[in-house]
């Protein structure tokens, strides 16, 4: 075992969990109610805040084990499948923007079901959507977890489930009692400790090895096909563009990162975050992945390719400097569960529990279900990661294109287009939903793209022509969600039966 590695993630991991504490006292101590400082944080978030609770919410395992995994094996080509990322919080806030934040304010929204179910009217589409959160951001949860367990197994000798029930339950516990202030507190040191963490890990890298021509010069003289495209991994342009869409402007209807659009405090927040977003997400993103074929250079007969990076890091730096660095793709894997253990939470307690079990629970009640809920679920995802997947990084893209195909046209038709109805809704969110699954198990990457791709635009057009087809939505609701003035009344439960 490594003390010198292992005492600096020590450190951070303890001052994570203090984070919580401390943010389970402001959040206590403030006299706004319990689910809007818990779910949303009292929507008082300012632009560093913001800019890091979006990106290192998406930044995660696949981000810093996952995608260096993948560039070791296929090469550049995944760098360039990573560029789509960049544009993350500008495709986020700029697409869902104001009118988002303002339309959640008016009608109490403090989840994006919340807001689908008062645009659309239907508890089918509550149903959906905690179908689809429950399925795919559990995926999603594996994956992160596994990774913070090949982490600590790297940096410490730990066995493979040591690794993962202690890394799990720091991470559920600073989750469950501090809510998503503690989510945002820790994704703003853990975006932090990523840039610095990666700044540092190239100086070395660069330093120890002999400077990028010289690689650069190695790597086409040995590896041609990882210079190339499509590459080993066969990134056809149509795939390509594919991936565009699955990172780019689709993650627009991850609900984990959309529900940062109702939490910042004002118009400025946002347009700051949105300059800060492009920066921060190519250090994340292209940053470490491009250090992927290099490390083929150095190590060409690695079991597991998951484990590039932290194998570099361990051989080329001193030991309390590489649990230095080590503590950013874990600060990546951090931010990104604890973002959506509060969104799985949310979908029991909030779409769920309160609104078709006990619409008038107590204030005091419905802290204890989120505490336990988050609890629970944090529990149950971790025994679901006692068997680590083969590559962390299909896992993550296979949860976040069926996030994106449930609640991408919901989302954005819901938001700008008046005609869509609840009909074109259960339409859209089950034909993206249950199409995704089925090309994914006997069709993948139809017509030579990922198959988000079919089954978004699928959804797109069950959104346009089911909504045509129907009638329109009542005047009650266009003049709710686009009259001025006009304020929310209670959207109370449909009857059971009804959609």
């Amino acid at each position: 075992m490594q003390m010198d590695v292992l005492m600096p993630i020590i450190i951070y991991l303890g001052l994570t969990f203090i984070v919580g504490l401390l943010a389970y006292r402001y959040t206590k101590n403030r006299k706004q109610g319990f689910k809007e400082e818990y779910f949303v944080g009292g929507r008082q978030l300012g632009p560093l805040l913001l800019t890091f609770t979006i990106l290192a919410s998406a930044a995660s395992a696949g981000t810093f084990i996952g995608s260096p995994g993948v560039a070791y094996d296929i090469g550049f080509a995944w760098v360039l499948v990573l560029m789509s990322q960049v544009g993350m919080g500008v495709y986020i806030l700029g697409v869902l923007g104001k009118k988002f934040a303002i339309v959640a304010r008016k009608i109490d929204a403090v989840t994006l079901t919340d807001f689908l179910r008062a645009r659309f009217e239907s508890k089918w589409i509550v149903i959906g959507s905690a179908i689809g959160i429950l399925i795919f951001l559990g995926s999603y949860m594996v994956a992160q977890f596994v990774g913070g367990a090949l982490i600590l197994e790297a940096t410490t000798g730990f066995p493979y489930q040591a690794g993962l029930l202690l890394f799990g339950l720091i991470v559920v516990i600073y989750t469950t009692i501090g809510g998503f202030m503690a989510v945002a507190l820790t994704d703003a040191i853990q975006g932090i400790m990523m840039i610095v963490g990666g700044i540092v890990l190239w100086i070395i890298f660069i330093i120890s090895t002999g400077g990028f021509p010289a690689l650069a010069g190695d790597l086409v003289s040995n590896y041609p096909e990882l210079v190339e495209l499509p590459g080993p991994g066969g990134i056809s342009s149509a795939l390509l563009m594919s991936y565009f869409l699955l990172f780019g402007i689709a993650a627009i209807g991850l609900p984990h990162a959309s529900v940062r659009g109702m939490a910042f405090n004002n118009t400025k927040t946002m347009h700051r975050s949105m300059m800060f977003g492009g920066i921060v997400m190519f250090l994340f993103s292209v940053g470490f992945a491009t250090l992927g074929p290099f490390v083929r250079l150095l190590y060409p007969d690695m079991e597991n390719a998951d484990m590039a990076l932290p194998t570099l890091i361990l051989n080329i730096m001193p030991g309390w400097v590489a649990g230095l660095v080590l503590a950013a793709p874990l600060a990546a894997v951090m931010s990104t569960v604890s973002s959506m253990l509060l969104v799985t939470s949310s979908t029991v307690v909030k779409d769920i529990y309160l609104n078709y079990i006990r619409p008038n629970a107590a204030e005091r009640s419905v802290a204890r279900l989120s505490y336990f809920s988050t609890l629970a679920i944090g529990i149950v995802i971790v025994l679901f990661s006692l068997t680590p997947p083969e590559y962390l990084q299909f896992v993550v893209i296979y949860a976040i294109g069926g996030l994106e195909a449930t609640f991408f046209s919901c989302i954005v038709f819901g938001l700008y287009w008046r005609r869509a109805n609840k009909w074109g809704a259960i339409a859209s969110m089950y034909g993206g939903l249950i199409s995704y699954i089925v090309l994914e198990v006997l069709f993948k990457n139809p017509f030579g793209m990922h198959s988000v791709v079919t089954a978004t635009v699928f959804s797109v057009l069950c959104m346009i022509v089911v909504s045509y087809l129907t009638p329109k939505p009542s005047t009650h609701l266009i003049r709710l969600f686009w009259g001025k003035g006009v304020h929310a009344e209670p959207v109370t439960p449909q009857k059971e039966g009804s959609p």
